[in-house]
């Protein structure tokens, strides 16, 4: 039951969508492919005879001659992929970036950031990891469900004691000691030892 309605609601709201837009505004980043770059791209890819106009095109043009494919039948645009285990990835425009981060993100059960990342950057390219950060921290879905808060998220109260903690007596001290897990301490700001 629960599971239903986490599918009809979406992970992110119209204003989410709006702050995102202008972080792309004002955050530039060279791994988001614009819409004017991808038609660029495609020109360059379809057209390989046309003269580049100044030296800079002409570098863009060769390093986008060996970085990306124009797949035949859809005419969707790839990047190459990098190595054999490798394969090749759909380009995502910056208009698209929220959406494909949701459906992913979705359909991979709001697993989280790494588990995101791993899904979006072996299938597609474009996606600047900041992005995906950007977004998954304003998903209604892993804000609703605290097993699906992200790591940074979590904040463990200073009196609470860890359950997996190991309790030591040390002769002459008189004082019970811990040892705390290294994930705790972190979260803490306590020194293990360590």
């Amino acid at each position: 039951m629960a599971r239903a309605s986490s599918i009809d609601l979406n992970a992110f709201t119209p204003s989410t969508r709006a702050t995102f837009q202008q972080y792309v505004l004002e955050s530039p980043n060279n791994r988001r492919v614009s819409q004017s770059d991808k038609g660029a791209i495609i020109g360059w890819l379809t057209n390989p005879r046309k003269r580049p106009s100044s030296q800079k095109e002409f570098s863009r043009r060769n390093y986008v001659q060996k970085s990306f494919i124009l797949e035949e039948g859809s005419q969707l645009l790839l990047a190459r992929a990098k190595t054999a285990v490798d394969k090749d990835r759909i380009v995502v425009t910056e208009d698209m970036i929220i959406d494909v981060v949701e459906s992913v993100h979705n359909n991979i059960g709001h697993a989280g950031w790494d588990a995101t990342w791993k899904a979006i950057n072996t299938s597609y390219y474009g996606v600047p990891r900041s992005d995906l950060i950007f977004l998954l921290r304003r998903c209604q879905i892993c804000a609703r469900n605290p097993s699906k808060r992200p790591k940074s998220s979590l904040r463990i109260p200073l009196n609470a004691q860890p359950i997996d903690q190991e309790v030591h007596d040390f002769p002459n001290s008189g004082e019970m000691q811990y040892d705390f897990p290294s994930w705790y301490a972190l979260a803490n700001h306590h020194n293990t030892g360590d």
